[in-house]
């Protein structure tokens, strides 16, 4: 091959690499799956934010179990860690701010001001998180990742309070932008994000997880842990080698599938309706429901708008 023709091969490559790139990231999306996603994970947020009520003055209290000079010590004197109840200092305080951090999250949920109160729903989550380290698990870190990116899409054009105020003051509906650049490149990054945190979990699963994810015991072993687990499978388990081996070895091999082959537009549709399977067979061992369900809201980022939008009520979208 001549120099010439190898140049014009590598200039067809890049030439077609920037394409594909630039449909990638750059293509114009409807921005339905953010907003499904905004309602769902605000639902979770609400949720979550209403049970620190329940024990709300015996962590955060002037005399709780956690209070801020051992928080600070915790963090080191190098960090840098914002939180408003850093500055709460009396009992009627703290409930005053707890129910004024309620507000943003309602908002948010019903999409009024959307894109102020991304920002400070996130805000909120951070302070919670930020001032009681030691009460967060595995949920925090994909709520907060699903929150931060919403924080720059357009999650309240549909679904919302804003939306429907759009309506009513535009003379033609048709008028008001369907797709968006913004809403592309926000689920992209999405996408890789929770991609990448299906590919950790495999790799900590195979590797720090020990050798009963190896061996094929795992799922006996989540299921034997009565101080977790929603409901006693044991009884089913019990006696039955194969079926734990395949449960634990299909957990695996469904994350890895996951995050190789949802890019596949024909292997999408049966890997989210196999993640229903595998996350709700996951919250019955683990007892981890509201990690389980957020990592399924964060995987509608791969639903199609047609497949939303059939699951929707008429006049919904």
């Amino acid at each position: 091959m001549s120099l010439s023709a190898m140049g014009d091969y590598a200039g067809v490559c890049s030439q077609r690499f920037g394409q594909a790139w630039n449909r990638f990231w750059y293509t114009p999306a409807d921005p339905l799956p953010l907003c499904v996603i905004r309602v769902l994970i605000a639902a979770v947020v609400v949720y979550w934010h209403a049970t620190y009520a329940f024990d709300l003055v015996r962590w955060f209290g002037p005399h709780g179990m956690l209070p801020v000079e051992a928080i600070d010590l915790l963090r080191g004197a190098e960090n840098t860690s914002f939180s408003l109840l850093d500055y709460v200092h009396s009992e009627t305080m703290l409930w005053t701010v707890h129910l004024a951090c309620a507000v943003p999250l309602l908002m948010f949920l019903v999409g009024f001001k959307t894109r102020l109160s991304a920002v400070f729903t996130l805000l909120v989550v951070l302070s919670y998180i930020h001032r009681a380290p030691l009460l967060t698990g595995q949920v925090e870190p994909i709520i907060t990742l699903v929150l931060f990116y919403l924080c720059w899409a357009p999650c309240g054009a549909k679904l919302s309070v804003d939306a429907w105020r759009r309506r009513q003051a535009a003379e033609d509906e048709t008028e008001l932008p369907s797709r968006s650049y913004a809403a592309r490149i926000v689920l992209r990054l999405i996408q890789v994000h929770i991609v990448l945190v299906y590919l950790m979990m495999a790799v900590g699963q195979l590797g720090a997880g020990g050798d009963t994810w190896w061996i094929g015991e795992a799922v006996w072993w989540l299921a034997v842990r009565p101080e977790t687990r929603l409901v006693d499978l044991t009884g089913v388990l019990s006696g039955h080698i194969y079926l734990i081996n395949l449960w634990t070895h299909a957990i695996v091999l469904f994350e890895i599938g996951f995050a190789v082959l949802i890019w596949v537009p024909l292997a999408r549709p049966l890997l989210l309706a196999l993640a229903v399977v595998m996350w709700a067979g996951l919250a019955l061992l683990t007892g981890l429901t509201l990690f389980c369900l957020v990592m399924l809201i964060a995987s509608l980022a791969f639903a199609s708008p047609a497949l939303l939008r059939g699951c929707l009520p008429a006049g919904r979208h």
